[in-house]
């Protein structure tokens, strides 16, 4: 990830590695009212966070998607997402953030794999919500407030069991997601999952289908199939979103010239890079860049 993208440990604070077991819980009101309620697109290294809105909303950006979200809102973000909010000032809830190593901690102790891949998956929830989860959420949230204020005995303890008890209520509601989305074959899942952590490693080495295929110790054809099932895309046209939204992500958030996004991305020629750009995005990077620029510039 480029260094050049806003890196914070909180929002306006300058990057730090996080401490082994750090947590941190604030309303949203007491870090957006100093920023005017303008969260701007930034990043963690190593902190997770999850955002309760109870009441209010606003827009939400996360990556490149922009979204208009009303409460009941839950949004978990791993340390890679770039994420911005501009919420109403009338928005009340509270912001989790908790230290990659830490989260790491919790999911070794309780043992449950459905935890870990849910944590590290970006996740927005909102009118969906059903009310028996968002009473859970709003308990939970609570609890781990209350503890956080408090200097009581175990108190490190009953924030560790309450946090772990929300990391559950945030993997059951992606398995309902993923359920109303029908996506049923777990064990597809599974490998679906794995191979977008490759892509992740390996976006940047110019892999083709056949070297995903090998490191998943699967066939190119199942691969395919299995990309087609899950996400109605091939193995390639997946890797090449993923590149691309990187490619988005220095246009938009570093003064990086064309040529220098193109070897960041393990490109030889700026010329070629542009035409794969241009093919998948129906515009040269040169213009994805100036027309969101205007657009962030006509929205002040």
């Amino acid at each position: 990830m480029d260094s050049s993208i806003p890196l914070y440990s909180l929002y306006g604070q300058i990057d730090t590695a996080a401490e082994l077991r750090f947590l941190h819980l604030e309303s949203l009101e007491s870090r957006n009212r100093v920023y005017d309620w303008n969260i701007r697109p930034h990043r963690h290294l190593d902190l997770y966070q999850l955002i309760w809105v109870d009441n209010g909303g606003g827009t939400v950006m996360l990556d490149e998607q922009t979204l208009a979200l009303q409460s009941p809102v839950l949004i978990s973000i791993p340390p890679p997402i770039v994420h911005g909010f501009q919420w109403r000032p009338d928005t009340d809830g509270l912001i989790l953030t908790i230290a990659e190593n830490f989260v790491a901690d919790l999911v070794r102790q309780c043992g449950d794999p459905a935890i870990g891949a849910s944590m590290d998956q970006l996740l927005t929830i909102t009118g969906a919500v059903d009310p028996g989860s968002v009473d859970r959420l709003r308990r939970l949230f609570g609890t781990i407030l209350d503890e956080y204020v408090h200097n009581r005995v175990c108190r490190s303890t009953a924030i560790s069991g309450s946090v772990l008890m929300l990391f559950a209520e945030v993997a059951r509601l992606r398995h309902l997601s993923l359920q109303k989305s029908s996506v049923r074959d777990s064990g597809g899942q599974a490998l679906y999952r794995r191979f977008k952590e490759v892509i992740e490693a390996h976006y940047r080495d110019r892999w083709g289908v056949a070297d995903y295929a090998a490191e998943l110790a699967t066939t190119e054809r199942s691969l395919r199939r299995l990309c087609l099932g899950m996400a109605g895309q091939s193995p390639m046209k997946i890797v090449h979103q993923r590149v691309v939204l990187e490619a988005k992500r220095k246009l938009l958030y570093t003064e990086k010239t064309i040529a220098e996004v193109c070897y960041d991305l393990g490109f030889d020629d700026p010329a070629y890079f542009t035409r794969f750009f241009t093919r998948i995005e129906d515009q040269t990077p040169m213009e994805f860049r100036r027309l969101r620029h205007v657009t962030s510039t006509n929205g002040r």
